[in-house]
Parts: structure tokens; C-alpha cells; sequence
């Protein structure tokens, strides 16, 4: 085995190797003591000097005149060149202060709350209550008694209504009856006393307050003025004067030789007249040059039409700039009733044309009763569907659906309403299939329709 290895004595207990001093450890423990020594002795100086008692003579911890001049070792980092902590200064340190809103320990080990400090500690003493003898059989009594009056009420409105003397909700007709006028109107009480009208207050004047005048919602789609009508006479001098400033800065090019004059429009009309000579000479050559240049003139107008004609998609963007300035002009309404749509050719016929024409609504048809037809759009668009509807469309023609013939001999279509809206309801054209009235006038009354909706119901009811 080598020197560097310990040897092996079976156990894990050191050896008596281990147990000697190592050579190292004698010189590490003496300079240990001299730094604690020359801390011990930095800090009596710097303790001297703060008290300013320093004497002349050496203090016990002072050592020798050539251990004093010998320079300290350099430390590393700062060392002992620091300022004085000051809990050794001597000065007394500032108490932090108090915050009242931090949770107190009081001596039962309890939290706290210092804004509870005034309240009262004490608890209630919970007293014990007999219950009255018959007390909750009088309440089961009394609610019993209130359910048999409940049951004889609506037993009693039942009977009403089966003979109609109560007023049908699906129609409101809880709205016809009149309501009694207010003792006095909401616009006049704040210049009377007490709602009175023999106790006017100091407000009231001899000046007229003038209200701020507000346009009315229909003239801002009022159509243009139309401009004054001309005669025949002063259109074409309209159209002379026009085409002379948009050919005049042409002829000026020509007349200055920038451009080469334009060949002789020549025809079989003034043939001669133009080719007087060369006529005469060759008549048959000249009159196929005459007739090849008005088939190039006729190629070339068709050509420059063939380039002037719109695409599929800028025809798209001319179509919606058309209907958004129809739009602009007033959003007008028409709400049709149709006892059956049953037939699908109708049906068709209703929702395609709607959407071609931009229009917006909807469909609401009820199971077994009527639909009901409300259409958005253009005041053009409008009459355009009411003629549709009203006229172009047969409703009394028959059809067999699946096998099964329809017999459509009492169907009509009538217009409920048309007018003009400030603004439109519907986003878009669709159908909507209710089970009953019920379902039909809560749709409606999402789009603010439900007055129309009850109209219908009672037409249809009536015929």
C-alpha cells in the first residue's frame, strides 16, 4: 500500500493516525487569535475616540511600540472599515411606531379588533319560551283557509272568462279600458303648489320660454330638390357648349401640330362629294374603301362598349351602392297577413324574392292558424314586394303536397299595415315556426312588433 493510504483495521472507528494533530491546525488557531485580538483592540480605539477620553498612556489591550508601527494586514473587502453599528454607539434607537390597524394579542390569548374596543362583551342569555298550546295549528288552519279562498277565486275568473268578461292578454285588452286624467299633469307641478291649481308659485312669468326646435325624423330622408326643367332648345345648346370645351383642347394640339388631324369621316352619302376625282377614275375601288372604313368605325365603337361594360363584381358593388342609396332616402314597412302558406311554390316565392330584394323580417307562422309576413326595406323594394304578394301571387290555386291535395279555394292574402319607420328592426329575412299565439307574440314582442301581432290576430279572428 502507498503512504497516501490509511490502513484498513476492519472497523469504522478512526485510527490512531487520525487522532494526532494535523500540521496545519497549530498555525490556523494562532492567526486566528490575532485577528480576534487587533478587532478587540480597533474597537477600544474607535470607542476612545468617540468618547474623546483617549489618554497618551497605552491602554491593557494596547501591545508594543513595534507591534503598534508594524502596518495591519490588508483585509479583504471593507473589513473593519465600517461606520459603527447603533446599538454600539451608545444612542437610543427610535421606537416604531404603533399601527392601530394590526391584530393586538390581548392576556386571554383572544385577538384584538381596536375599532370593536367599545362594544359590549357580554353575551345574551338565551331564555327559554313555552309554545303556546294550538299555535301552530292555528297557522295550518290559516293557510288552509287562505288556499280555499285562492281556489274560489280562480274558479270565479275561470267562469268569467269562459263568458268573456275578462279581458284576453294575447290582445291586452286590459289597455282599452279609459284611465281616469291625474288630478294635474307631471309638466305642470313644479309651477303650483300642493298640485293645485289656485296656488301658482313665483316662478311663473310674463316670459315665454322658447323649446330648442328639434327637426322632425322623416326629413332627413326627404329626396333631393329636383333642378328646373329645360326645353329642347336650351338642352341642346346645354349639349353644343359641353362638347365644344372637351374638343377644344384637342383642335388646339392639331392646330399647333402636336397631334395629326383626324382622317375624313367619309360615307356612302357624300362619297362623291369628298373623292370627287377619284371617284370618278375607280368608283368600285373607292367604294370598298368606303365600306372597309365603316366596318373598322362599327369594330371600333363595339370594341370601346365591350370595355366600358362592368364586371360581375363591380355590377355587385353598383347594385349595393343603388339599394344603400334607396335606403337613405327611408326605411318604410309592410306587414302581410296569409291565412295558409302551406304550398311550397308560395312559400318560395316569399322568402326568395324578399332576400333579392334586400329585404329584412321575418316569417312568423303559427300551426294551424295564419302567417304572418313582416318586411323591411327600400320604399322601391317595398312596393315592388306588395305587388308581389298582393297581385302577381294566386293563392287561391290548389296543390297536392306529398300525395295529399290542399284545398286553397278560401285563402287570401291581405295587407295588415305599411308605413314609414324611423329605423329597421330585423337584421335579416327569416322564418321562424311557433307552436301557438302564446310563442308567436313573444317572438314579435323582441322586435317590437307585438301591437302588429295582436292586429292580426284579431283580423283573423273576425274573418
Amino acid at each position: 500500500m502507498s503512504g497516501n493510504k490509511r490502513p484498513f483495521n476492519g472497523t469504522n472507528q478512526p485510527t490512531n493516525d487520525d487522532k494526532r494533530p494535523k500540521i496545519g491546525d497549530r498555525s490556523t488557531d494562532l492567526k486566528r487569535e490575532e485577528a480576534k485580538r487587533k478587532a478587540r483592540e480597533r474597537l477600544a480605539q474607535l470607542k476612545a475616540k468617540k468618547a474623546g477620553t483617549q489618554s497618551s498612556s497605552p491602554t491593557p489591550l494596547q501591545t508594543t511600540s513595534s507591534e503598534q508601527s508594524a502596518p495591519p494586514p490588508k483585509a479583504r473587502g471593507l473589513g473593519l472599515n465600517i461606520e459603527l453599528h447603533p446599538l454600539l454607539s451608545g444612542k437610543p434607537t427610535p421606537q416604531p411606531t404603533i399601527n392601530p390597524n394590526l391584530q393586538k394579542i390581548n392576556k386571554q390569548g383572544y385577538t384584538v379588533n381596536p375599532y370593536m374596543d367599545n362594544l359590549s362583551q357580554s353575551r345574551k342569555k338565551r331564555e327559554f319560551h313555552f309554545v303556546e298550546k294550538g299555535k301552530y295549528v292555528k297557522q295550518a288552519e290559516d293557510l288552509r283557509q287562505a288556499k280555499r279562498e285562492e281556489e274560489a277565486q280562480r274558479q270565479i275568473f275561470q267562469e268569467r272568462v269562459k263568458q268573456g268578461l275578462e279581458p284576453d292578454p294575447i290582445l291586452r285588452e286590459e289597455r282599452f279600458k279609459p284611465e281616469i286624467p291625474p288630478v294635474m299633469e307631471w309638466w305642470d307641478e313644479p309651477f303650483y303648489e300642493n298640485k293645485d291649481y289656485d296656488k301658482p308659485l313665483n316662478e311663473v312669468s310674463i316670459y315665454v320660454h322658447h323649446p330648442v326646435p328639434i327637426n322632425a325624423p322623416w326629413e332627413k330622408h326627404l329626396p333631393p330638390q329636383k333642378p328646373m326643367y329645360l326645353t329642347k332648345k336650351e338642352m341642346k345648346r346645354l349639349r353644343r357648349n359641353e362638347r365644344f370645351l372637351k374638343n377644344q383642347e384637342i383642335q388646339e394640339k392639331i392646330k399647333q401640330g402636336l397631334l395629326p388631324p383626324p382622317p375624313p369621316k367619309i360615307k356612302l352619302a357624300n362619297l362623291m362629294n369628298v373623292l370627287t376625282s377619284e371617284a370618278i377614275k375607280d368608283p368600285t375601288a373607292v367604294e370598298a374603301r368606303v365600306r372597309k372604313e365603316i366596318e373598322e368605325r362599327r369594330q371600333f365603337h363595339l370594341k370601346t362598349n365591350e370595355e366600358r361594360k362592368l364586371t360581375k363584381e363591380q355590377k355587385d358593388v353598383k347594385r349595393e351602392i343603388k339599394h344603400e342609396k334607396d335606403l337613405s332616402k327611408g326605411y318604410h314597412t309592410a306587414v302581410f297577413l296569409v291565412k295558409s302558406l302551406s304550398h311550397p311554390s308560395h312559400k318560395f316565392k316569399v322568402e326568395t324574392n324578399a332576400k333579392q330584394l334586400k329585404l329584412t323580417g321575418t316569417i312568423i307562422h303559427i300551426d294551424d292558424l295564419f302567417s304572418l309576413i313582416i318586411s323591411e326595406g327600400s320604399e322601391k323594394s317595398i312596393n315592388f314586394y306588395k305587388k308581389l304578394l298582393t297581385s302577381r301571387i294566386k293563392w287561391q290555386e290548389s296543390t297536392k303536397v306529398n300525395g295529399v291535395s290542399l284545398d286553397l279555394s278560401n285563402n287570401y292574402c291581405h295587407l295588415l299595415w305599411e308605413g314609414q319607420v324611423p329605423e329597421l328592426r330585423f337584421d335579416r329575412f327569416s322564418f321562424f315556426k311557433a307552436k301557438d299565439e302564446q310563442v308567436a307574440l313573444e317572438f314579435a314582442e323582441k322586435f317590437n312588433m307585438g301591437g302588429v301581432f295582436r292586429d292580426a290576430v284579431v283580423y283573423y279572428r273576425d274573418h
